[in-house]
Order: C-alpha cells, then sequence, then structure tokens
C-alpha cells in the first residue's frame, strides 16, 4: 500500500513539474484532462455509428475506410513520397484543414504521416478517393496539436495523386550559404 501511495505522490509530482514547464495552471490540466474524456466518448459513439454505415470496412487497430472513387494505379509503399487532396475536420463536421481550397495538392513523405494516414496510403493505389475516421491513436492522441484537441477522432477525405519524387535541395548560391560557426 505504501509503494502505492508513494508512487502516487510521484507521479503528482511529474505532473505538476511538466504542467508548470508548459505554462499550464492546475485549472488549465483538469480542463484539458476533461475535454480528453469528452472527446474520447464522443470519438468512440461517431466511430461506432460509423462503422455501420455501408461501405465502411474497420481495421483490427480500429482506422475506419470508405472508398468513394477506386484507383488503380500503383500503391505506394512507406518509403514513397506522394501527392494527396485532403481535407481534415472534427467529427462535428468543422473543417481545419482543406488543400482543395489552397487549390494546390500536398506533397508528403508516406513515412512522415500520422499513422492513420500511412496505414491508408501503403493500401490504395493512385487515383482512389477514401474518407477515413482516425482513432486519437493513429491520429494525434492524447496530447492533440493545433486545432486538434486531445483523444480527438478526425475524419478525412483523401485523394491519391501520384507517387512523386522526393523534393530535392536546391543548390545554393555562395552568397547564400550559412558562415560556418554561425548559426
Amino acid at each position: 500500500m505504501l509503494r502505492v501511495i508513494l508512487f502516487s505522490l510521484l507521479a503528482l509530482v511529474v505532473v505538476f513539474v511538466v504542467a508548470h514547464s508548459l505554462g499550464l495552471t492546475p485549472e488549465q490540466i483538469e480542463d484539458q484532462i476533461l475535454l480528453a474524456d469528452i472527446n474520447a466518448e464522443e470519438g468512440a459513439a461517431y466511430r461506432e455509428a460509423n462503422a455501420r454505415e455501408p461501405g465502411v470496412v474497420t481495421t483490427a487497430n480500429g482506422l475506419q475506410i470508405e472508398v468513394l472513387l477506386a484507383g488503380d494505379g500503383p500503391v505506394p509503399r512507406e518509403d514513397d513520397w506522394v501527392q494527396v487532396h485532403y481535407r481534415g475536420m472534427h467529427i462535428d463536421g468543422r473543417e481545419f484543414e482543406n488543400s482543395w481550397r489552397k487549390r494546390e495538392p500536398a506533397t508528403v513523405a508516406v513515412a512522415d504521416t500520422i499513422p492513420g494516414w500511412r496505414q491508408a496510403l501503403v493500401s490504395i493505389p493512385v487515383g482512389t478517393r477514401v474518407r477515413l475516421v482516425l482513432p486519437p491513436e493513429l491520429a494525434y492522441g492524447r496530447p492533440g496539436g493545433g486545432h486538434i484537441g486531445p483523444e480527438e477522432t478526425l475524419v478525412f477525405e483523401l485523394e491519391l495523386l501520384a507517387i512523386v519524387e522526393p523534393e530535392q535541395p536546391r543548390d545554393r548560391d555562395e552568397w547564400e550559404k550559412p558562415v560556418p560557426g554561425l548559426r
């Protein structure tokens, strides 16, 4: 019993130190924990309902994929770079990113994407358009990030346009090169 009490006390001290270093007050920490719990509960309900929709396939780790348009091109590998159009949404439909609106597809390394994207990209051929529902562990997880809350389930519409060569860094002119010893 003493070990449990000591461990709990140590865990509280660690949480306090980390929160203090991030500039969070105890009230803000409580708010984040509450928000994470609410997001997890709402996300689980959304995924459960979505799994019953026709055409939705749920993988063993919880990724939900619905093929909107089947492509017939090659399937990328994890070490490939791809060109995609995508739209990211919260489960309530609020959009947080949209490459179609920017009128420019994104070029990304498959290996550098979030786990849910990576899993989907290496399983669909070029030309395919899918709707993905990502549980938090395949997206941004417990901490969230930017416009993404903690433990948030995300919805993406993703179109795989092409497998591309990685962008090569351009050669710099002599005047653009960094000065040795300076940062």
